[in-house]
């Protein structure tokens, strides 16, 4: 399975070829926490990017329904997680026909 090799990869960097025999079960835990909390943030990064994704596309304006284009570069959302903090790079529309600035993932 890819988690056990995950974890086993995650355990050499952190033991490698496993703990010394004076390490403490509370060092162990710490440890996990810090690559879970490692894992977690990277997981959301990548799964954010791929929603953001979806909304690289032509969008209709919220207020008047004009399909707009995105406009320039994209906005950039730093999202602060139980685990860390995740940057969004979130695609700007502004609508020709209101004037209107919009984030579609809003």
């Amino acid at each position: 399975m890819k988690l056990d090799e995950l974890v086993a990869m995650l355990s050499e960097v952190g033991f490698p070829g496993g703990p010394p025999e004076q390490t403490t079960f509370a060092e162990i835990e710490a440890f996990g926490h810090q690559m879970g909390r490692l894992v977690s943030q990277t997981l959301d990064q990548a799964i954010t990017q791929q929603h953001a994704e979806h909304f690289e596309q032509r969008q209709a304006c919220p207020t008047c329904a004009h399909v707009c284009d995105e406009e320039g570069q994209p906005h950039q959302l730093d999202l602060q997680t139980q685990d860390g903090e995740v940057s969004l790079n979130e695609p700007t529309y502004r609508c020709p026909t209101c004037k209107r600035a919009f984030f579609p993932s809003a």
